[in-house]
């Protein structure tokens, strides 16, 4: 069983060596450094090799890191940059990187690349949660971890308007069951009366929980929206459930204080990039091309699908 794991553990090892040999620039003509590897009048330092092996060690599995450091797995990790080297040789012989859609997607490439590089240091590399943080925000919300589930019912619609004119109406004493099932948007639930059943904090979208975790028992939330659309939201009943405690939450609660504020740090920046920018639009030049008729939206999705305003 031992011998059998660790082969599975070299052979994993040895895809994800073949999977990060491809697309990497890796050394360049002139190598600096003790030259490792060269492939007719290309040359890899040992450097380059240490750059790059230590690249795929902060991505792989922990257990791995052992196998990258060997001298077995380097030997395959250059028998990997062997063949991209020949392959990228063989391309700029063809000279396929003139080709328009081969120029066009490098572009693309180095675009998202620098995007990806500038929020990662305006965004990532400033937005920080301690523990300390999330030890204060666990205590001071006891109820987001009380372990309930609640019974719901919503009404998905596509805009703001359209939820207020439902609430009118539910005002006016419409059933809200009859309503969800002429107008709700969620095919899954609109024929049950817009009922989702019971559903723990953790399977909701948070902007969806943090609205129905608010509500007393038979109360309809405001307009709630989500990537779904705007929903109006019914909590039907509520099952106490056992507390959680810190240790279960951390892990998961910091990830999302973190997601939370480098989400709303971003929508700040931009508005910032946005205010500073000269920016023209000519919407009456929309819908450009010719894509085939539009499909209806359906948030809901089919019964295999998460519903509307669950995670997925």
């Amino acid at each position: 069983m031992r011998r059998a794991m660790r082969w599975n553990a070299v052979a994993l090892c040895a895809c994800l060596l073949s999977l990060a040999a491809c697309g990497k620039e890796g050394g360049g003509d002139t190598a600096k450094g003790p030259t490792v590897l060269k492939v007719n009048d290309w040359s890899y330092a040992a450097a380059d090799l240490e750059r790059e092996i230590g690249q795929e060690v902060r991505r792989a599995p922990r257990e791995l890191a052992p196998f990258f450091g060997s001298k077995e797995g380097q030997k395959q990790f250059l028998e990997r940059v062997v063949r991209r080297e020949l392959l990228m040789q063989e391309a700029e012989k063809r000279k396929l990187g003139e080709q328009a859609e081969v120029a066009e997607q490098v572009a693309n490439l180095r675009r998202e690349l620098m995007i990806r590089a500038l929020v990662q240091e305006e965004i990532g590399g400033k937005i920080k949660v301690e523990e300390k943080e999330v030890q204060e925000y666990f205590a001071a919300h006891p109820d987001e971890f009380s372990g309930d589930t609640l019974r719901l019912r919503h009404i998905l619609v596509q805009t703001e308007g359209e939820a207020k004119e439902i609430q009118g109406r539910l005002a006016k004493n419409e059933s809200f069951e009859e309503v969800a099932k002429k107008q709700s948007r969620d095919t899954n639930s609109a024929a049950q009366g817009g009922d989702l059943g019971f559903m723990g904090r953790e399977q909701m979208l948070p902007e969806f929980a943090r609205a129905a975790f608010a509500l007393k028992t038979n109360e309809v939330s405001e307009p709630v929206r989500t990537p779904f659309g705007v929903h109006l939201i019914k909590l039907v009943e509520r099952k106490k459930g056992q507390p959680l405690v810190f240790d279960e939450v951390k892990g998961q609660l910091q990830r999302r204080l973190l997601d939370e504020r480098q989400a709303a740090r971003f929508q700040a920046w931009i508005k910032e990039l946005e205010s500073g920018a000269k920016i023209t639009r000519d919407e009456s030049l929309l819908p450009v091309g010719n894509f085939g008729p539009a499909a209806p939206p359906q948030p809901g999705g089919p019964a295999a699908e998460p519903k509307a305003g669950e995670k997925s």
